[in-house]
């Protein structure tokens, strides 16, 4: 137990030695690494959407946004390891964000799209790999209610990134599968925080908390009913409806955040 307290001591100077401002404690490093597991699923249905739709800017524009934030917080993350185990995987997680990038920055066509789309499924599992392990450090309820709130985040795009692949008749057979797959993950992801919200001393008082999960269900209910795999909604108006959902997500974990720093 002394063991596990030291070096988690030593974990957070570290921390403070070694980077800027982004990262003054555990739930900043587990914020800013669950926030390139959003990224990484938003840029691939960027990538896709930019490929079919190439009339509307600001779908670039966001793309080069994000992969700017992406390699940003990446780098502060990788100047604030706390040990060689975390860093080795950083850097395998930097060379394939190197490898998926070069892809985006060429034109768009159905063959490099299902590259993106596989690299993005293998940095997601990368980047949990290193979120996993941080967290090991800490048994604090702001981590795990921090991570679950930014995983509903993560797969709210990743759901709108294989509907996107859907609608472009991406050619690969694992596609539907994936996206019932994560629908599912998102309702048990929902179905968590609303027990937590509703269970939990710290947070069932807080209105403001029960608010956004309340948010959340109701545009999850919106998504369960207009993005299904048969639906003929248009991609830029399931973007338009996911994107809400995602924004409520991101407004809960900064509440979140708020609450317990």
């Amino acid at each position: 137990m002394r063991l596990k307290k030291y070096f988690l001591i030593a974990f957070l100077t570290i921390i403070g030695l070694n980077s800027n401002a982004q990262i003054k404690n555990i739930d900043d490093f587990v914020i800013n690494t669950e926030e390139l597991r959003t990224l990484t699923q938003r840029i691939a249905k960027n990538y896709i959407m930019h490929g079919i739709l190439p009339n509307i800017p600001r779908i670039a524009q966001q793309m080069q946004d994000d992969s700017d934030k992406f390699t940003n917080i990446l780098l502060t993350l990788t100047d604030s390891a706390p040990n060689d185990e975390i860093d080795i995987e950083l850097q395998k997680l930097n060379l394939s964000w190197m490898l998926m990038n070069r892809i985006l920055q060429k034109k768009y066509d159905a063959v490099a799209a299902v590259k993106v789309i596989k690299y993005a499924d293998k940095m997601g599992d990368e980047i949990e790999t290193v979120a996993d392990m941080v967290s090991s450090y800490s048994n604090s309820k702001s981590v795990k209610v921090l991570r679950l709130s930014s995983k509903g985040r993560m797969l709210s795009q990743k759901l709108l990134l294989y509907y996107i692949a859907g609608k472009a008749k991406i050619r690969d057979p694992e596609i539907p599968q994936k996206f019932k797959e994560t629908k599912q993950q998102l309702y048990e992801v929902i179905k968590l925080l609303s027990d937590q919200a509703e269970n939990d001393p710290d947070l069932k008082t807080d209105s403001g908390i029960q608010m956004y999960v309340d948010m959340i269900s109701d545009s999850y209910d919106k998504v369960r009913k207009t993005v299904t795999l048969d639906s003929k909604v248009r991609a830029t108006t399931a973007n338009m409806i996911v994107n809400q959902m995602t924004d409520n997500f991101d407004l809960l974990t900064n509440l979140l955040y708020e609450r317990f720093n």
